[in-house]
């Protein structure tokens, strides 16, 4: 009885090792031996990175699947994501593959200053791992297996606090049409010490001449002022009868005329005010 009980436990340990699948053997990960982050887009509040890295499948086929990952500005991670990938390689060879990503880096109007207070850069930065399937040939009677790794990966760049526009009285142009008219040309600018370009919400202004306000408007809405540079604009009023009465002529006989003009630089997250005063010295007349 004991040697049928014996005989028995041999085949069944037998037949349980023909039936277990054979180990996976440690294979060696891809590696990502290339990567590169650049900046697509900034402004005063967002900005938009794209990371590309290059992976080498070594011995094995590779099916990257998902991206995981967070974006961090100076050390801070301040947003996480992810993204389906589909990109096949092949065993020996080696194929990119990218992220694009964009958020809102400057939360509100305090933050904004406090960056334009300190200035220099700021270190961007995009972090997380590729989850990759890796297939592994049959060997023998072993049937082929896959096995998912993670491929770490981090890159950075660094780029320019963003900084304060601002908004003056660039100039003016003032001509005498006849005993009763003025007209005046105020050059308003809008100044942007960034690397990038910024858009303009609005840019509501009102102008006096000799104490009565003679215009009331918004110019500027959606244009865009490129980078390092003063955007211009033009707003032109005349004074007449129409705006100031029969006492025109005095005052344009007179030669100085006052003004006063007042605005406001609106942009996405941040307003600047402007007030500029001074005197408009006319040619006498020949």
């Amino acid at each position: 009885m004991k040697t049928w009980l014996l005989s028995v436990g041999c085949a069944l340990w037998v037949l349980s090792c023909k039936s277990a699948p054979p180990p996976v053997a440690d294979v060696p990960i891809p590696t990502v031996p290339n990567e590169e982050l650049v900046v697509v887009t900034q402004n005063l509040t967002d900005v938009s990175v794209k990371y590309t890295g290059t992976v080498e499948a070594g011995a094995q086929d590779v099916r990257l699947t998902k991206a995981v990952y967070e974006f961090v500005v100076d050390g801070q991670v301040l947003n996480s994501d992810e993204s389906a990938l589909d990109v096949k390689i092949a065993q020996g060879q080696s194929q990119p593959f990218s992220i694009e990503h964009g958020f809102t880096y400057v939360k509100d109007t305090d933050a904004l200053k406090a960056m334009d207070a300190r200035g220099g850069s700021i270190l961007l930065s995009l972090r997380g791992k590729v989850l990759a399937t890796l297939t592994i040939p049959a060997q023998g009677e072993a049937p082929a297996v896959t096995k998912t790794v993670e491929l770490p990966f981090a890159r950075a760049k660094e780029v320019r606090t963003p900084r304060l526009p601002h908004l003056k009285l660039v100039d003016f142009e003032a001509g005498r049409f006849s005993e009763s008219e003025v007209q005046v040309l105020f050059h308003l600018g809008v100044v942007n010490p960034n690397p990038f370009p910024i858009t303009v919400t609005g840019l509501p202004y009102q102008i006096e001449l000799a104490g009565k306000k003679i215009a009331d408007a918004t110019i500027g809405a959606g244009e865009k002022v490129t980078n390092a540079s003063t955007g211009v604009f033009d707003v032109s009023v005349t004074m007449n009868e129409e705006t100031h009465g029969k006492d025109v002529k005095k005052l344009i006989k007179g030669l100085i005329v006052p003004y006063a003009v007042t605005g406001t630089l609106k942009t996405a997250m941040y307003d600047e005010p402007l007030e500029a005063k001074g005197e408009i010295k006319l040619t006498p007349p020949k």
